[in-house]
């Protein structure tokens, strides 16, 4: 009889955190409203089923070194306060609060008992400092969500005569007092709806105005418009921002950050933990990327709403009713406003480098590339791009990866694809570039002491490409993060690359492109279904390149050098039973003899020969790899590691061939 119970006890148990319970909740409720798949609730449930998978997902995932704490009792009452918007050093917010309010919550004075606008000052923390004159804060309206035109000369600001009308307002304050507000045009308060929320953003030299209204020919209960702003009370026509942003729940609290180009906005329809989260979007008014969950700590299972940024930080201010509120009777009863703070990345501590294991530490760094970059369709080993420049635009296609490897799903799976997505580029591309700054920081110290290194660098990339392609392109990679070294500061590593620092420090590279050899194996190579060899997750994994491993020799110290100017050979496609054979160049390039110890194979199927135990400083000798093919098939990797009293103690030799059936 009262199938709508099943729905809001859905929502109940999703307001509590409870998210695998209430999925199974909405899944009830999308079969009871089988029968009529355009109702609301059919499509409220059908899409809350998504949002529950979405909450159980990303639940323990959270912004890095965000914190959101209530503003403090300074500003905060157990009454409601909201619309937080800083405007030079003050800070503008209203609140529904009165000292006619009993314990009890009884009103002594209904009429007295309005929203209005306050302002607050920064002393020591946020302190309310007093409510706008009346010409502001009619006795006979609510009035609420003021913020400036971004010259600060107009304040905008809603009049509501009722929780369901509202209009929006503008004044200015002529340095005395407020002049009497202006009614905005019809255009932006169309009569017998609400109009609400005003924000004023400056982009490009244009003014936009970004509000909500409810008016016929929207989306949903409440939507998000925006419009320019030509001459003072002049407006061009508002547009709908559209079915990305707008939605059939209400969609509200927008606000432009015109520095970053992000819009924020709150919706309960969206993806979410309970209630309004926050999203953002990035791009101009009239080209907004599809909305992304803002995570907690800034979203919660309640009410999110209300998020500003001081346009010249990152920090701001939002609205919730999350626990911690100040309250009289329910400890989520009423809304707080509370400060969102960004904080540098946290430093690691005193770092003490003392051995080689101390740095080996931080290894590996991984980094990732998009398909076929950089230099694409190219045969060279060398680029001049810059690693840092790769990731920049690898990561601006973050939003045609998330659709195209959704292409095709919907509902749950189409939403798990996305989040594959982000989840990649969160957990493998962003901490990459994190691990190398943090590394290249401590690898650059150890440079100053004096000290002589060798990296370890391997390539490896999805099977797309042809076999010698592929190692090609590897090469690139590499290329790529030497370029970044070099790039590095004020070319700081320059010296020690190039063999001439001061100090007698060298960095130098051992290069193993590993193509596509260690490829996983249910990847596509079909270039033709490009969400399995482009776009999916498992493809992008492999195309990466890892500093696995370093080497040191003291600046002092009298060494011979163990050097090979090409560590790997490809055979290339070889039939099953051939003996291959390539001999490798190795070079001492230190300042005693260098004797060589041992060579250890990796495989019964690869032998060493060399020619000569011995190798005098400067001299060089042949070390001949010989490969049996008779037990092999397919794509291999083959190495020998040659063992020395040089620097470095060990040389791998790699060799690579694809055997094929005779």
């Amino acid at each position: 009889m009262f199938k709508d119970a099943f729905f809001w006890k859905a929502m109940m148990q999703k307001y509590n955190g409870d998210y695998k319970t209430a999925s199974k909740s909405f899944k009830k409720v999308k079969s009871l409203y089988g029968r009529k798949k355009n109702d609301y609730y059919y499509l409220k449930a059908k899409k809350e089923i998504a949002s529950c998978s979405f909450a159980r997902r990303q639940q323990n995932d959270s912004i890095e070194n965000c914190e959101v704490k209530n503003i403090g009792d300074q500003l905060n009452t157990t009454n409601s306060e909201f619309s937080a918007v800083k405007i030079n050093n003050d800070l503008y917010f209203s609140s529904l609060r009165s000292n006619k309010v009993g314990e009890e919550l009884e009103i002594f004075a209904p009429n007295e008992y309005k929203v209005a606008i306050y302002k607050a000052k920064q002393e020591g923390g946020w302190k309310t400092q007093n409510k706008l004159d009346s010409t502001i804060n009619s006795m006979l309206s609510h009035s609420a969500n003021g913020t400036y035109d971004s010259i600060h000369k107009i304040f905008y600001f809603t009049k509501c005569d009722s929780l369901s009308h509202c209009e929006i307002y503008s004044s200015k304050f002529d340095g005395q007092k407020w002049i009497t507000p202006t009614r905005l045009p019809d255009k932006i308060n169309q009569k017998a709806t609400t109009s609400t929320q005003p924000n004023l953003a400056h982009l490009d030299g244009k003014d936009y105005l970004f509000f909500v209204s409810n008016r016929k020919g929207g989306i949903g209960n409440l939507d998000i418009y925006v419009c320019q702003v030509l001459d003072g009370n002049t407006f061009t026509k508002p547009t709908n921002l559209g079915k990305e942003i707008n939605t059939m729940d209400a969609d509200i609290t927008p606000f432009y950050h015109s520095k970053s180009k992000t819009f924020y906005f709150s919706s309960s329809w969206h993806n979410g933990f309970g209630g309004f989260d926050v999203f953002k979007c990035v791009g101009t008014p009239e080209n907004l990327s599809e909305p992304e969950n803002m995570l907690p700590p800034i979203n919660t299972q309640w009410n999110d709403f209300y998020y500003s940024i001081d346009n010249e930080e990152l920090n701001g201010f939002l609205t919730s009713n999350r626990l911690g509120v100040f309250y009289k009777k329910g400890p989520t009863c009423c809304n707080d406003i509370w400060e969102v703070n960004f904080k540098e990345d946290p430093k690691p501590d005193e770092l003490v480098i003392e051995s080689l294991d101390d740095l080996n530490k931080y290894l590996p760094v991984t980094l990732y590339f998009h398909n076929d970059r950089p230099g694409p369709r190219s045969m060279d080993t060398t680029v001049a791009d810059n690693y840092l420049t790769t990731y920049e635009k690898y990561k601006a296609l973050q939003p045609t990866y998330r659709k195209e490897y959704s292409k095709g799903l919907s509902g749950v799976p189409e939403m798990d694809a996305r989040l594959d997505i982000d989840d990649y580029f969160k957990h493998y591309v962003d901490k990459g570039v994190k691990d190398l700054e943090l590394f290249t920081s401590l690898l650059l110290e150890e440079l100053k002491k004096g000290q002589k290194i060798e990296i370890t660098i391997k390539g490896f990339a999805s099977p797309l490409a042809k076999t010698e392609y592929n190692v090609n392109l590897t090469k690139r990679r590499i290329s790529s993060l030497i370029n970044y070294l070099r790039a590095y500061g004020n070319g700081e590593f320059n010296a020690y690359i190039d063999k001439n620092a001061d100090n007698g420090a060298e960095l130098t590279f051992l290069k193993i492109p590993f193509g596509e050899y260690t490829a996983n194996t249910n990847v596509s190579d079909d270039y033709y279904d490009q969400r399995n060899s482009i776009y999916n997750r498992k493809a992008a994994v492999e195309r990466k390149i890892e500093i696995q491993s370093i080497t040191f020799a003291k600046k002092d110290s009298i060494y011979a050098g163990l050097t090979v100017p090409n560590g790997t050979f490809d055979f290339g496609k070889v039939n099953k039973g051939d003996i291959v054979k390539h001999s490798f160049i190795i070079k001492n390039t230190g300042n005693n003899p260098l004797n060589i110890l041992k060579v250890v194979s990796g495989c019964d199927c690869v032998s060493a020969s060399y020619e000569a135990t011995t190798i005098a400083p400067g001299a060089t000798a042949n070390i001949t790899i010989e490969m049996n093919t008779k037990n092999l098939i397919g794509k291999h990797v083959k190495s020998i590691t040659v063992i020395a009293d040089s620097f470095p103690r060990t040389k791998r030799l790699v060799v690579t061939a694809e055997i094929m059936e005779k």
